[in-house]
This record gives C-alpha cells, sequence and structure tokens, in this order.
C-alpha cells in the first residue's frame, strides 16, 4: 500500500477591501497582478496609488445612522435589540463598484465575486511564491457567484491564468472553505494532485437588505489558500463533518422587496435575492443547538485522531452573529488565550470568515509553526465541518507578517 503524503496549507490569502498592502510587497505584487491575471486595471490601480486593497470600510455611521430612514429602521428591530442595535458591529468592508457597470450602466453593481476571488487567490499565489503551472486544481465556492449556470471556478481559473488547472465548485454555504480544505488535503495526500488553490468569497454588498436586522452583521471578503505536499509530520491530521437537513429551509435566498420600503405603483419594487430568514421555528432550533453541534463535531475530530482538547494548540471558526465564535470556543473547552475571532473588523463574512481568522491569526504569530489547530464552521443547510492540521513552515515562511 502507498504511504500518503503530508499535505498541508502552503499559503494563505486574503481579499479584504481597504486592507493594507505591505509597503514592502507593494510594488512587485502589483507587478504581478498586471502581468499574471485578468483583474481590470482600476482595482489594481488603487493597490498602487493608495497601498490598499480595493473597496472600503463602512462604519455603523456610514450604514445606518447617517441615513434619514435610520429611525424607521430602529423602530422595526425586535424590541431587545433597539438598545443596542449593532451588537457588537463596528465595521464592515465593502467591495467597489465594478468598473465596466460604471461606465455602461444607469444602475451599476458591486464587484463580481469572480473578481474578489481572482484576488484572493492572486494574493496566496503571490504570498506563496507558487509555480502556478505546478497548480492542479481550482475548487471555489462563491455565497453570491457571478451566474448560478455556470458557477464561478472555471472563470476564476481563467483569470488567474492556471492553464494546468480543472476547476469546480464546492457549496456547504458558510462552511465551504473548510469543506474545500479537507477535499484539496485527501487529493494531496493520495497523490491525486500536486498543488490545489481553494477559494470563497461573500459578497454581501450585492445581496444586503440593511432594513433587516441581521444586515449588520454581514460584509464582503474573500479567501484563498494553496494547499500542497509539506514536511512530514506536519498537515492534516483529521477532519469530522456532519449535516442536519431537517433545517434545510431555516436560512435561504429569496426573492423578495426589502424589509423597509415605500413604493409606487410606478416605481420599482427593488425585488432581488436577499438572505432571508424564511422559518424562524428553524432559526431558533439552530441557535438552540449550536453550541452543542459544534462541540459534537470537534470531539468526535479528536476521538478518531487520539488527541484531546489539552492537544489543540489554536481554535479558529466561523462568526456568523456576536455571540457564535465564542459560544463554540467554550462548547469546545479552547481557552480564550487559544483562539482569535474578527467580528468588531469585519463581521459575517460567510465563507471567508474562518479563513481570514485563521490567516490574521497567523500574520499576528497568535498560530506558529507546528502548532495544532482546529479550524471549523457551520453552514446553513445545516452543515458542520471541522479540520485539524499541524500548521506547516511554509505557512509560517509565507504569512507571518
Amino acid at each position: 500500500m502507498t504511504k500518503l503524503k503530508s499535505a498541508g496549507i502552503i499559503s494563505m490569502g486574503g481579499y479584504l477591501p481597504a486592507k493594507e498592502v505591505p509597503v514592502n510587497k507593494q510594488k512587485e505584487f502589483v507587478k504581478f497582478l498586471k502581468k499574471e491575471t485578468m483583474l481590470y486595471p482600476e482595482y489594481i490601480h488603487e493597490i498602487e496609488d493608495k497601498g490598499l486593497l480595493p473597496g472600503r470600510i463602512e462604519t455603523n455611521y456610514d450604514g445606518w445612522e447617517c441615513h434619514p430612514w435610520f429611525d424607521a429602521w430602529l423602530e422595526r428591530l425586535p424590541p431587545k435589540k433597539r438598545d443596542n442595535p449593532f451588537q457588537g458591529a463596528k465595521e464592515r468592508r465593502r467591495v467597489p463598484m465594478d468598473p465596466v457597470s460604471l461606465r455602461k450602466s444607469l444602475r451599476p453593481h458591486p464587484m463580481l465575486s469572480s473578481d474578489a476571488e481572482t484576488l484572493a487567490g492572486a494574493v496566496a499565489i503571490f504570498n506563496g511564491q507558487v509555480n502556478k503551472d505546478e497548480i492542479d486544481l481550482v475548487l471555489c465556492s462563491s455565497l453570491v457567484p457571478d451566474l448560478h449556470v455556470p458557477l464561478n471556478a472555471s472563470l476564476v481559473q481563467h483569470k488567474l491564468g492556471l492553464k494546468n488547472a480543472g476547476a469546480y465548485n464546492v457549496d456547504t454555504c458558510c462552511s465551504s472553505f473548510i469543506t474545500m480544505l479537507e477535499i484539496a488535503m485527501t487529493y494531496i495526500r493520495m497523490g491525486v494532485k500536486k498543488k490545489v488553490l481553494i477559494v470563497g468569497s461573500a459578497l454581501d454588498s450585492i445581496i444586503n437588505d440593511k432594513s433587516s436586522y441581521f444586515g449588520v452583521y454581514i460584509g464582503d471578503g474573500a479567501a484563498a489558500a494553496v494547499i500542497g505536499e509539506v514536511e512530514e509530520d506536519y498537515g492534516y491530521i483529521s477532519s469530522e463533518s456532519s449535516s442536519i437537513g431537517s433545517r434545510h429551509k431555516a436560512i435561504i435566498f429569496q426573492k423578495r422587496k426589502p424589509e423597509l420600503i415605500v413604493s409606487t405603483q410606478q416605481g420599482p419594487t427593488y425585488e432581488q435575492e436577499f438572505v432571508t430568514f424564511y422559518n424562524q421555528e428553524l432559526c431558533k432550533e439552530i441557535a438552540h443547538n449550536a453550541a452543542h453541534d459544534m462541540a459534537k463535531v470537534v470531539h468526535k475530530l479528536l476521538a478518531k485522531s487520539g488527541y484531546s482538547v489539552a492537544d489543540i494548540d489554536f481554535f479558529v471558526c466561523h462568526q456568523p452573529v456576536p455571540w457564535a465564535a465564542n459560544a463554540w470556543r467554550e462548547a469546545v473547552g479552547v481557552p480564550f488565550e487559544k483562539f482569535y475571532e474578527s467580528f468588531e473588523k469585519y463581521g459575517n463574512m460567510a465563507v471567508a470568515s474562518a479563513p481570514t481568522n485563521h490567516l490574521e491569526a497567523v500574520e499576528q504569530g497568535l498560530i506558529k509553526e507546528g502548532d495544532k489547530v482546529i479550524i471549523a464552521s457551520s453552514g446553513v443547510g445545516e452543515n458542520h465541518i471541522a479540520v485539524f492540521h499541524r500548521v506547516s513552515p511554509q505557512l509560517i515562511k509565507h504569512n507571518r507578517l
């Protein structure tokens, strides 16, 4: 029987609008984007001119408090939320407007998800100094794909110029990045693939209903990682997933009007797909069982790998609402000093939340070479997944600031 290879994360990258590009990398990164990607020049110029990834930071004041409809929005909130309407969210990221739609459309739209995914993928490839010809698969997950059919994977492969890569989409909603991580690591371990790029995006600006109380939690972002063979005894340790399909209709995309709107007989209705808490009883069931469901997956993962909670050096996870990430940490039994979340800065970025927390923990030196890390997430549908891995020297080398 052929011995399994050691597979792990070689490098990571994030597209977080308005995040600073390290000064020592800015010039070469701009050169890389111009030569190696099909991104619009307008997006690259912002990096070149300002040293920032394209987009902006939206504060609570920018998004809600400065608008004339704010009092009407406040009145519609559930009574227990009115005294603290933002529930700990202070900022979220917003992508720029799509340059072609600005030039050619009466109603321009925000950046397309495939561009955000291309930019995140480019950051991961650039950080890892990865030979693009060695990437033989792209896995992609888009909360809001450019089209429903076909989805974005092959378009991202094209925009990044990955001529030797196949491409397909993977979807378990907010947990998709970790699902892709499990798949990619398995392919590398078995020798099926050499290097896999995984990338996921959540561009809420396209589908956000600001009049929903949940709208304050959600921001824009994309995250990517290159998975490949790593030194022996590093990388993948184990993984575990579960699904509870009876909760499938709790939270859905539904075509509807914004919740706060006064329309006219002749004017537009502004109907579009919005995130909708469709079945309130199922939503309550998810919230009530959230801590238990996450702990169950993590403890099964530990049991089958022969480790205990005490062996976890660091824990990162999704952050769908203000209380969830810490509730999951406490349920698993991980102390606060072995944990990182970024809800105040980014809110809920769906598929990009957990990998962003992992990336920033590496950048800040909270996660170190050899650390045994669990990255975990829930996803509506409803899905839970966790991957346990030992951090490779390559990842620290390429992503530590």
